[in-house]
């Protein structure tokens, strides 16, 4: 059994080395608030085994329909509660949007099987 099999923590590079990309990308994670991450002593980093494995995600949550792709409806994988989470991160940039109408647009359109007018 290797030291990363019984450990409860990870180093930075150990973390990296474990999810394949570099110690910079994990470092970006951490100061993004992505990955949680503890101080141990005045410079030493380590991440939670568990905090490590919460940033592994499917690349899609919904499965898309052949007739989804085939119509081009581009709101068919969207998930209308991730939207308002993403709205909220940015509220500076939309202060001015309607969040609740564009969530209702959202659901509304999931559930009539069409997708939201677009700009022309």
């Amino acid at each position: 059994m290797t030291r990363n099999d019984r450990s409860r923590y990870y180093t930075v590079p150990e973390a990296a080395e474990m999810l394949e990309v570099s110690p910079s990308t994990v470092w970006r994670w951490i100061e993004a608030g992505r990955l949680p991450a503890q101080r141990v002593g005045p410079k030493n980093i380590r991440i939670r085994k568990e905090d490590l494995a919460a940033v592994i995600t499917p690349a899609r949550t919904q499965k898309v329909s052949m007739e989804d792709k085939e119509r081009g409806d581009n709101w068919a994988d969207y998930d209308p509660e991730k939207v308002r989470e993403a709205i909220t991160e940015t509220a500076g940039s939309w202060a001015d949007l309607d969040t609740d109408a564009l969530i209702a647009n959202l659901y509304r359109a999931r559930e009539e099987g069409s997708r939201p007018a677009t700009r022309p």
